[in-house]
């Protein structure tokens, strides 16, 4: 009867909205997974139900490590599992991490983990192209094992580029046989060496620098102050041109640093290298800034190596860097 077609078409209606409601809303996930947007775009409680509906709650994060290099996994772990985090972290050996499981965490912490393997590498930057999002602290992989330690695991600029440059480009470009593995292109920087292997006046609590951001609007730094003294052992880096990278801080160290390069980084050359005076210390690369990589452990800044404020008596903490992380990373 002409009577019974209205309800069907409205039933039908309400279905073609709801089907349509539910693309628009996978859509956006999609946007935020690969973090062209951010789940705090729209509003906060976007990212409460993004992070229920892909981990059954708060987003996951992992600290890889292993048994060299700068930082203090441990700590870094108490800190976020802390309660002025609740952050939901677990902790792994990177010689017993494999790239399934990476896959089941929203972002992974590598700290302390100077040694690595060209697989390590290759793992990481296949996490990180899948979407996952990684903070890079340091000087992690930036050593090779006994069995890949000769210099034909290493790229040289003329082997990525033609008519480049025959020396090598550091520890993060690495090769095995004709496959190139650029874990310089993810990070967005070239390394050069630790500042406590040049400096002699380096040490816990020892003022270096101070540190400036670029552009403090940015959810990773946001709000922080500029002119932050810096304390303690750092690893110096330069920006990979070819890369698509941000510096969101850098270093005033105030005059050029001129030394040695450190026995065994053949990817320094001569009895001198001036580094320079400026250092970059945040720089965010990768599609959609899913790499984070810091040239110091930003534990370190709210432990109990920092000195005493001799105006107040309190000891120095900068708690905003870290909280940018985490929040900048995985809420903004």
């Amino acid at each position: 009867m002409p009577g019974d077609a209205a309800p069907s078409s409205g039933s039908g209606l309400y279905l073609k909205a709801g089907i349509l409601a539910a693309l628009l809303l996978a859509l956006y996930f999609l946007l935020i997974y690969l973090n062209i947007v951010s789940c705090g775009h729209l509003h906060p409680v976007v990212c409460d139900v993004y992070y229920s509906v892909i981990s059954g709650g708060k987003p996951k994060l992992l600290i890889i490590s292993g048994q060299d290099g700068i930082g203090d996994p441990d700590y870094f772990y108490e800190i976020l599992k802390g309660p002025r985090f609740s952050a939901s972290v677990r902790m792994r050996e990177l010689s017993v991490t494999s790239l399934p499981e990476l896959l089941q965490y929203q972002m992974v912490i590598v700290e302390r983990a100077r040694t690595m393997k060209i697989a390590d590498h290759r793992m990481f930057l296949d996490y990180a192209n899948r979407g996952g999002k990684i903070v890079w602290i340091a000087d992690a992989g930036t050593m090779a094992t006994p069995d890949e330690s000769g210099r034909n695991y290493f790229l040289a600029y003329g082997e990525r580029k033609a008519g480049g440059s025959p020396s090598y480009i550091g520890p993060w470009a690495r090769k095995a046989g004709s496959k190139q593995v650029s874990l310089d292109y993810m990070l967005g920087v070239e390394y050069l060496a630790n500042y406590c292997e040049l400096a002699s006046d380096c040490g816990a609590g020892s003022l270096v620098g101070f540190m400036n951001f670029s552009d403090t609007g940015k959810r990773q730094v946001y709000g922080l102050s500029q002119q932050l003294p810096f304390y303690g052992d750092f690893s110096i880096v330069r920006p990979n041109e070819n890369a698509y990278q941000s510096g969101l801080a850098y270093l005033d160290y105030g005059t050029s640093l001129v030394a040695k390069p450190p026995q065994g980084h053949f990817w320094l050359q001569g009895q001198s290298t001036n580094f320079g005076k400026e250092f970059p210390m945040m720089v965010s690369s990768g599609y959609g800034s899913r790499v984070l990589y810091y040239s110091f452990p930003p534990e370190y800044l709210v432990s109990e190596k920092m000195p005493l404020d001799p105006k107040t008596g309190k000891r120095i903490a900068y708690w905003g860097i870290i909280e940018d992380m985490y929040y900048g990373m995985l809420y903004r």
